[in-house]
């Protein structure tokens, strides 16, 4: 049941590609269209229209600009695919019903694009739980006189609200505290992590005790010339056999200790 949000920032538009084929060949050969729909959040209601049937095989791209008039500003346009019709109306994030896969799960192409070039990367936004936390390590820093690097914390959750949390950054290497910004739910929160004064040889820690997002690294020139964008997989990806999320509580614990506020 995973969206598809469009990434919209810093002035530099979004754009979003969806596939009606899964993302392996051994474990669905669903071949029946599925339904597109748009889902947004506006006045304290989901909102959900529906944008026409996507045939087995075919690829769509949706762009920000295409839903100006829907989406409210500062709120995330997200996109899926459903088997079944979604509720015009809901007080709780609906769920689309998509076939099943988990290596990979059914992802689609998230995107910016600039004037002069574009940057991607194939993922999903899962449906987060109201109570969770974030451990992101951010390798993904580039430096220059004309490069901006920041983190874009990505969150949706059931409830149709925008509640807040504190993000805290952390140096590893000594593990201290170098700042906190608020952020809230169901949003694209943008933290410019060139504020933190990091160097080529630090590696920075993004650190939220009670709320999960997921996190995207996005580095660009001042004229937007050049951008990239990646995440970070969560700690259990480190694990392949028994109690991943165990283990990842496990990591979790071991930092949030050590982490010194």
């Amino acid at each position: 049941m995973s969206f598809f949000p469009i990434l919209d920032v810093l002035n530099v538009s979004g754009y979003t590609t969806l596939a009606n084929f899964p993302p392996n060949n051994w474990q669905n050969n669903y071949s029946e269209p599925l339904f597109i729909y748009l889902t947004y959040l506006k006045d304290a209601t989901w909102h959900s229209e529906k944008l026409g049937i996507l045939k087995n095989g075919e690829l769509r791209t949706f762009y920000s600009n295409e839903f100006k008039s829907l989406v409210v500003d500062g709120e995330i346009p997200l996109l899926s695919l459903s088997m079944n019709p979604l509720p015009i109306e809901s007080k709780s994030l609906p769920r689309p019903k998509i076939p099943v896969t988990d290596a990979p799960l059914w992802r689609g192409t998230l995107g910016l694009k600039s004037k002069t070039t574009t940057t991607s990367y194939q993922g999903e936004l899962p449906i987060f739980p109201s109570q969770g936390s974030l451990l992101s390590f951010a390798p993904f820093l580039q430096f220059g006189q004309t490069i901006e690097n920041f983190v874009l914390l990505v969150n949706i959750t059931n409830d149709p609200a925008h509640n807040a949390s504190e993000v805290e950054i952390y140096n590893a290497n000594n593990k201290i505290l170098l700042g906190s910004r608020e952020i809230f739910s169901n949003k694209i929160n943008i933290i410019q992590l060139d504020d933190f004064g990091f160097n080529e040889n630090d590696l920075p820690v993004v650190s939220c005790r009670n709320m999960s997002v997921l996190p995207l690294y996005f580095s660009k020139t001042k004229d937007e010339s050049s951008m990239s964008i990646e995440h970070t997989h969560a700690p259990m990806s480190m694990v392949t056999h028994g109690d991943r999320f165990g283990a990842q509580k496990h990591i979790k614990d071991l930092w949030f200790s050590d982490l010194k506020k």
